[in-house]
């Protein structure tokens, strides 16, 4: 008699729930499988230059992680560790991710809503263990953050990502949507149509929602070390892309010539006076004490770390690969120069500028192949 697809379907699942499905052995086998991408991470970050955000990452990676080990003790060990822990060390993981790819995006970091909303999870999760028993209530309220926050990375990676570097960007922004849409799916699946007693419990939902928290974790780590590779890669290419000397005859014979200091030191004054430099105390401090150390001939003191201790008041412990603060006001300030010299200062003579993946000014007269030259 010929076997029906429902038949196959039934006699699958069916076969799949007698083998009573060790959960524990798949989170410990997600475990090491997890492992493996955030131990080639954690050599880059410490071996090779990196892009910013990434040593985030791969500590996320690592408190996720850490998080299988706890979990997999459930039932072993006391419910400080294996629940209330884990569940933290998941809080933590999603958090340094998310704050990586903020930092990767150039974005401002707003720690308390993160720290927040992570700590009201972590106080659902203990509240409905201590004081309300209720295993699904914690599934849904882990579901619903984590399930959040992989959405929201998600997003941040696939908007308008950069020339250069969007296929990985793409790939790595697909999984986090993938993962956020699996945990929220999970959350509410426990509680409204299959609610159960042990987080372990034998089943093809805990065996697929497992297998598929590891294939997702390698998945971005993958992501991650291609966005890096990608980084690198278009951030070299803007250093080397400076801009030509064209040697063109200008009808005020200013090609060629050094600009002298005081005109200099008079156009930064124009600059900061106008109304694009005058609302930002921040882009006038960068300019003027960028301008001022080259002027006395200290371009070693233009290097990230420099700028950032001393403009932008970071500390000793200030990390360039994880802080991209310097860079990101550098593009302000390029950009910010290009609007000035394109507005009110279309008919200065001196040009003020800043090469890509460069921190040291350049000053020279304008020529005729400049705008309004």
């Amino acid at each position: 008699m010929a076997v029906t697809w429902d038949d196959f379907v039934s006699k699958q699942l069916t076969h799949a729930s007698q083998m009573h499905l060790d959960t524990r052995t798949l989170v410990v086998v997600a475990m090491f499988v997890a492992l493996i991408p955030t131990v080639i991470c954690a050599l880059i970050w410490y071996t090779r230059q990196t892009c910013p955000g990434f040593g985030r990452w791969t500590l996320g990676n690592l408190a996720l992680t850490l998080s299988l080990v706890f979990l997999s003790l459930r039932g072993m060990a006391p419910d400080w560790s294996s629940l209330v822990l884990a569940n933290a060390l998941a809080v933590g993981g999603a958090i340094l991710v998310f704050h990586g790819i903020r930092l990767f995006r150039g974005l401002r970091l707003y720690l308390w809503p993160e720290y927040l909303t992570g700590v009201l999870a972590i106080s659902a999760v203990t509240y409905f263990r201590y004081s309300e028993n209720n295993i699904n209530l914690r599934i849904l309220a882990m579901g619903l953050w984590i399930g959040s926050f992989s959405l929201a990375c998600g997003i941040m990676l696939l908007r308008a990502a950069p020339a250069g570097r969007r296929f990985s960007m793409f790939l790595t922004g697909i999984v986090f949507m993938v993962a956020g849409a699996a945990n929220l799916i999970r959350g509410v699946y426990f509680y409204t149509q299959a609610p159960v007693t042990d987080l372990l419990v034998p089943s093809i939902a805990n065996a697929v929602f497992f297998g598929g928290t590891s294939l997702c974790i390698v998945s971005w780590s993958f992501g991650f070390i291609l966005m890096n590779g990608e980084w690198l890669v278009t951030d070299a290419r803007e250093a080397l892309r400076l801009p030509a000397t064209i040697a063109v005859e200008s009808s005020r014979g200013d090609v060629g010539r050094v600009v002298p200091e005081a005109e200099v030191l008079q156009q930064v004054q124009r600059i900061i006076k106008s109304d694009g430099f005058r609302r930002s105390a921040r882009m006038e401090r960068f300019l003027t004490l960028a301008v001022e150390r080259a002027l006395t001939g200290h371009p070693e003191e233009l290097k990230e770390y420099a700028l950032g201790r001393d403009v932008f008041n970071r500390g000793k412990d200030y990390d360039p690969r994880e802080d991209s603060i310097v860079r990101v006001e550098a593009q302000r300030l390029r950009r910010k120069l290009r609007e000035y010299y394109d507005s009110s200062g279309r008919d200065d003579l001196v040009i003020v500028e800043f090469h890509a993946g460069s921190y040291v000014p350049v000053f020279r007269y304008r020529t005729l192949t400049d705008p309004n030259g």
